[in-house]
């Protein structure tokens, strides 16, 4: 009988323990992703969209992010960080999450080098 509930238990623990090892890898990248809250980019801009609040550039690498160079579209917090801005303006750039429960960045802040 006491073999049977050995035996038992350490079934049961092989089941629950990667499950739990799991959920503490989840907190650790949630915590670092907090920690990490915006990222720094550089570009040129490609085209300005006032209407959409969206501005699509040209990037350079962000390696804080795992990006290559690329040109993609990004929208902002707010219109009025377009203003002033126009196609072929080297940027730099900041990213962040309009809320931290998304996945999509966006640019929360950008100006003109």
């Amino acid at each position: 009988m006491k073999k049977r509930v050995y035996m038992l238990g350490l079934l049961l623990a092989g089941t629950v323990l990667p499950v739990f090892a799991e959920q503490q890898m989840a907190g650790m990248e949630m915590k670092k992703e907090a920690v990490q809250a915006s990222h720094q980019g550089t570009g040129k801009v490609v085209s300005v969209d006032r209407a959409k609040s969206r501005v699509k550039l040209a990037h350079e690498p962000i390696k804080s992010l795992g990006w290559s160079a690329m040109s993609m579209d990004f929208n902002v917090v707010k219109a009025s960080l377009l203003d002033g801005l126009k196609e072929g303006d080297a940027v730099q750039f900041e990213l962040g999450k309009a809320k931290p429960e998304e996945l999509v960045w966006v640019i929360v802040n950008i100006r003109r080098k």
